[in-house]
């Protein structure tokens, strides 16, 4: 079972908005697929593609009601749900871990990443961490 979600970030300046989408399994809380993009129907299917194999069937997609989602889950398998349902709650946790963890994804911050590159390896360092530390447990 999987949990999709997306927050903003931002590269150099507040209005250069940059989308991190993450897909997380909900038992172990770990992120499977993460792109980051513009919150536009474009970036859907480049998380679909960051799904490893095992993910693209056989398995239940929870997402809000954004509708770039329905463009791209399997329709009997997608389960959109308002905001405030809890049916997000997982993804939602683990945006705020990030949060706290990774000082880019922070809204008021000084720290900041000047190019996409550096923001790219800095969220590939703090997610991998995060993995790492649900998966000792």
């Amino acid at each position: 079972m999987l949990k999709l979600d997306e927050m903003w970030t931002f590269v150099g300046r507040k209005r250069r908005k940059v989308w991190l989408w993450l897909a997380v399994e909900r038992y172990i809380r770990r992120v499977v697929a993460w792109v980051l993009g513009t919150r536009g129907t474009a970036t859907a299917p480049r998380l679909w593609r960051a799904l490893p194999a095992e993910y693209h069937s056989g398995t239940w997609y929870y997402t809000d009601e954004w509708v770039a989602y329905r463009q791209v889950l399997p329709p009997a398998a997608h389960r959109p749900s308002p905001k405030g349902s809890g049916q997000t709650s997982i993804v939602e946790a683990v945006n705020c871990s990030l949060r706290q963890r990774c000082a880019v994804l922070v809204r008021r911050s000084c720290s900041f990443s000047r190019s996409l590159a550096m923001h790219r390896i800095r969220l590939l360092l703090c997610i991998n961490d995060h993995n790492r530390r649900f998966t000792l447990h």
